[in-house]
């Protein structure tokens, strides 16, 4: 801070300043005082006056200074920086506390969120190098063998349509259509796509009681059901699944449930509790060691949004059961 800069910022103290001296000379004389003790009183208040300029300088300066370097401010305390006795200072040292509290804050969030993204993406990769490595043996050793190239591609294509998913659930609310739609429809959709993994698994399928209308968005439902539908696949060795509907009606409430049981290989009570957890595979994962860790807690962020609840029991060697809860108000869907 340059001196004229200094001047310029308390013009109008130094404004009035002058006006005090003009105005108190001005009265002396008007009472009669004599020249000589007025102008040594006024010279002793302007050098009094030079000496707290002075001083209030050198202060201003230094707060200046330190307020430029605000790099620095990471590394030392704000109050250490810039002592302020002054009522109003504090309470903008406390904003500004604050605002450096919520930056701080922030940035940890954003850091956590990035190194999430980053262990994704490195897991993702090694994921789908499988399927693309047994695609490219398949059409050097056996090119005729169009099956597995298809089963390949096709989890080649899941893989995908989970990161998809994944870098959209963010947003997904710029993107909903709620509308009612057929459990029926959605369900056939579903398992239309995986219709070859169950032939080639071997498992049984039963529908029953599915012409249930639900308030939801189709897109992003029958994103969860196939991750749902996918894991009881890829979890159930031998037996089969069965996809099944209730209903309930109290007052003006409709309670609808979705239930997809297996007699797949089942949940460790240990491992349940954590199951929604984002990159948590449990035992299973671990033994299959292609779980990525996200498809449940895809399943939960997005059926929390659309305002629908999944719960999820299981039992080690006897199948797991999920249940997907639709619940609508008539009273509100009439406005």
């Amino acid at each position: 801070m340059t001196i004229l800069q200094y001047l310029i910022n308390r013009q109008k103290l130094l404004f009035l300043i002058l006006l005090y001296c003009i105005i108190n000379v001005i009265v002396l004389f008007l009472y009669g005082c004599e020249t000589e003790p007025v102008l040594y009183g006024l010279a002793i208040y302007l050098v009094l006056l030079l000496i707290v300029g002075i001083l209030d300088y050198l202060k201003q300066a230094r707060k200046h200074k330190l307020l430029v370097s605000y790099d620095n401010l990471s590394k030392k305390g704000l109050p250490e920086l810039v002592p302020e006795h002054n009522l109003l200072a504090k309470d903008y040292q406390q904003i500004i506390e604050a605002l450096e509290q919520q930056q701080f804050t922030s940035r940890n969030s954003y850091l956590q969120k990035e190194k999430a993204l980053s262990d994704f993406y490195t897991m993702w990769v090694h994921q789908i190098k499988t399927p693309i490595a047994a695609l490219r043996l398949l059409l050097q050793t056996s090119p005729e063998n169009t099956f597995g190239m298809k089963n390949e591609l096709f989890k080649i294509e899941r893989y995908v349509d989970i990161i998809l998913g994944y870098l959209r659930i963010d947003n997904m609310n710029q993107d909903l259509v709620l509308k009612h739609y057929s459990l029926e429809f959605l369900v056939k959709q579903t398992v239309k796509k995986y219709s070859s993994l169950f032939i080639q698994s071997k498992l049984s399928l039963q529908m029953d009681q599915l012409s249930i209308s639900v308030l939801t968005d189709e897109k992003w439902l029958i994103f969860a059901l196939e991750q749902l539908i996918s894991n009881s696949i890829k979890y159930t060795p031998e037996g089969g699944i069965h996809i099944y509907t209730t209903s309930s009606q109290k007052e003006h409430v409709i309670t609808s449930t979705l239930v997809i049981e297996d007699t797949g290989i089942g949940i460790s009570s240990e491992d349940l509790p954590r199951i929604f957890e984002r990159a948590f595979t449990g035992y299973n994962g671990r033994m299959d060691k292609k779980a990525s860790g996200l498809g449940l807690y895809l399943c939960k962020t997005i059926l929390q949004k659309l305002g629908h609840d999944i719960t999820i029991t299981s039992e080690l060697k006897k199948g797991t059961c999920v249940t997907i809860t639709f619940t609508e108000d008539l009273n509100l869907t009439k406005l």
